[in-house]
């Protein structure tokens, strides 16, 4: 998952699914009608550079709160940074910036689990 951002500021990159723990189950109600239940906590590393600078800055996107009865402004969307300084407040801002992205593939993920 790219930043989305304009390229001008640097670019950013979700490079890995570092974790996901939590409960997750399907439930069969009132018949054949089915319920996805979850209670998630995501975690994901990302690494960019901001223009101008071959410095790679890496850090961390946490989705807290990722619950199927909890709408989209109660997750907790953690982001932080490896180190400190100009570029790596750039490349948090930046990641920060990627929420919107990150809540519409949690969103499809939410559509898909729903179709099991």
């Amino acid at each position: 998952l790219d930043s989305g951002v304009d390229a001008s500021r640097g670019c950013l990159s979700v490079t890995e699914l570092k974790s996901v723990n939590g409960e997750a189950s399907i439930t069969t109600r009132k018949g054949n009608k089915r319920f996805a239940l979850f209670d998630l906590v995501i975690a994901a590393t990302y690494e960019g550079a901001v223009s101008g600078s071959e410095k790679k800055v890496k850090g961390e996107i946490k989705i807290e709160e990722f619950t199927s009865h909890s709408d989209e402004d109660e997750y907790i969307f953690t982001v932080t940074v490896e180190g400190s300084g100009s570029e790596q407040d750039e490349c948090k801002r930046i990641a920060e910036g990627m929420k919107d992205r990150i809540l519409e593939k949690l969103r499809i993920f939410v559509e898909e689990i729903n179709k099991l």
